[in-house]
């Protein structure tokens, strides 16, 4: 059964492949998560996971992760009609996290071996799209629509004495005046109602908090509209304020339209601040590109992450009526890496605020979040997600600057990050899960040995000598289970197959070593590895002493009778 199951996972792989215009298409479709053939491939390799008992590739990569103060646990969980199509974001009402997708679909969390992403009874408000669709396929058939980039971006549960409820931020097309604009609409719950699981709420019952204008009128050519630089994040802030952070939508003045960034008389690259007491609405700050992330740190003030254009991303403290100079000054390039059009020296950014910190080559750094009462080596830092770089980074603020950058690598584009509890972080990917990762304390895997040695008739000598060797291991290799520093992990390395774990930087000459690591074979490597493995990086790093290379295998063999394998 299992073998017909990857047959036909494979054969999937083969048509969406061959759709798709090839081999080599459906291979980049999947690495890159491109839709719809990575989302027919995708589901189809879950679903056999799911039936031999496998988790998934993301649940089993993110199941631990060591970074320097902390190891973090991931459960990774997935909504069951998950397209694969990129968008969404994450919020938290009470103890429950909340997550919005693409098409505007609002799910609730079950954690648990039984739970999951689970479809709420919220359908979002009309944004126009069908009936978009409908025109560009009559009036402008030479264009693209690029309908799968407009998209629902954020969601955020807020609760004030004005507005109780969930704030929603996505793309609007008015189809009868063809044009199109950023719109948050609210969804008002009444205060009786304390969870998601009882709310049933159909688009008529969402009301328009506010609506970015002019309504921009479609590109002249190319994409009709390029949805995927709305921007589109939102933050709140008590007692009665959100911050959105307004997109250009690729109008720049470059390539295309200036949608009037530097105007005040536009919504365009824009923070603007929303009063829900009042109604009324203002620029914050302007100079802005593709807002991505939008936070309020513990002491009130605003972050922002943001796209640059060929490099330069930015981290940016936004302050009230600041001008951050996009498109006039920037560290980036134009597409085709030629100097973009600028008032000061290309790269430089010296007329206007400089970023707090940038990504050259850029990151896609996507969500922001702040960590508070988390853990004490984490607190008051900021998480940044990335697309391109499939990291998680975590920056130290200190005197507005970033003291260092921490890069948590997860192997997926991260769309949302936030902490959702105070021992629990959450993460939003691309593939449409959601992982909430938790503290797991740490403790010395070489705590006790000198103990057990000499009880097993070791010399207190000898054991000292044992352990303080593989202290000294312990500085390149860990002895945890599918961790890898600087050398592959030594985790029940007694009987394991000889360059056998998922390290990436073997020698050629160990991994054609063949064979596994039998007592003898390891305590000969341990001694002299180049006498064992002529060619290994290793070489010059023996014991060079018979007895101890002896007796720190049996220290490993202790440290693997520890896990009980």
């Amino acid at each position: 059964m299992k073998r017909f199951l990857v047959i036909t996972v494979l054969g999937l792989m083969l048509l969406a492949g061959v759709a798709g215009g090839g081999l080599t298409l459906g291979y980049f479709a999947h690495r890159e998560q491109l839709a719809p053939i990575h989302g027919l491939a995708e589901r189809a390799i879950r679903k056999v996971r799911r039936e031999i008992g496998m988790p998934s590739e993301t649940a089993a990569r993110l199941e631990r992760l060591e970074t320097t103060f902390l190891t973090l646990r991931g459960t990774t969980y997935v909504s069951d009609d998950n397209d694969f199509l990129n968008g969404g974001g994450l919020t938290v009402w009470d103890d429950d996290v909340l997550m919005i997708n693409h098409h505007g679909s609002i799910y609730y969390l079950v954690e648990g071996d039984e739970g999951g992403l689970i479809k709420s009874d919220i359908v979002p408000p009309d944004s126009g799209k069908a009936g978009y669709v409908a025109l560009a396929a009559e009036k402008y058939p030479d264009q693209i629509p690029k309908e799968d980039s407009l998209r629902y971006m954020d969601v955020e549960y807020i609760d004030t004495p004005d507005f109780r409820g969930l704030a929603i931020v996505y793309t609007f097309i008015d189809v009868e005046n063809e044009c199109y604009r950023t719109r948050v609409s609210g969804l008002a719950i009444d205060p009786a109602v304390t969870s998601i699981r009882d709310v049933s709420a159909g688009p008529e019952d969402w009301t328009t908090l506010f609506e970015t204008n002019p309504c921009l009128a479609f590109n002249p050519s190319r994409e009709l509209i390029v949805g995927y630089m709305l921007g589109g994040r939102i933050a709140f802030k008590a007692p009665n304020l959100i911050y959105l952070g307004s997109g250009e939508y690729h109008r720049e003045g470059f390539y295309r339209e200036d949608a009037g960034i530097q105007s005040d008389d536009s919504d365009y690259g824009k923070t603007i601040e929303i009063n829900l007491t009042t109604g009324e609405s203002r620029h914050f700050s302007k100079g802005h590109r593709n807002v991505q992330g939008v936070e309020i740190d513990r002491e009130g003030r605003l972050w922002t992450t943001e796209h640059g254009m060929r490099g330069g991303d930015e981290l940016n403290l936004v302050k009230d009526g600041e001008n951050y100079g996009w498109p006039l000054e920037n560290l980036g390039t134009l597409y085709n890496k030629l100097p973009a059009p600028t008032i000061g020296e290309p790269g430089r950014h010296i007329v206007y605020p400089a970023p707090v910190y940038a990504w050259t080559p850029s990151a896609a750094v996507s969500s922001l979040a702040r960590v508070d009462g988390f853990h004490e080596t984490w607190d008051g830092d900021l998480l940044i997600g990335s697309l391109r770089e499939r990291t998680l980074f975590r920056a130290r603020i200190r005197d507005e600057r970033v003291v260092f950058l921490e890069p948590i690598e997860i192997g997926e584009r991260i769309r949302d990050v936030m902490q959702v509890a105070p021992d629990k972080i959450a993460l939003m990917l691309d593939s449409n899960e959601v992982v909430i990762f938790t503290i797991e304390p740490r403790t010395d895997p070489l705590d006790g040995m000198i103990a057990a040695l000499e009880a097993g008739g070791m010399s207190p000598q000898a054991a000292a000598d044992v352990h303080g060797t593989m202290v000294s291991c312990n500085e390149c290799h860990a002895y945890e289970e599918l961790i890898h520093q600087a050398g592959p992990s030594l985790y029940n390395i007694v009987g394991r197959r000889v360059a056998g774990t998922a390290f990436g930087n073997y020698s050629d000459e160990l991994r054609s070593a063949g064979g596994v690591w039998d007592r003898d074979r390891l305590v000969a490597y341990l001694n002299s590895p180049e006498d064992v493995v002529p060619g290994t990086y290793m070489t010059g790093q023996g014991l060079k002493n018979d007895t101890l290379s002896e007796n720190v295998v049996i220290g490993f063999e202790w440290l693997q009778a520890q896990t009980g394998r």
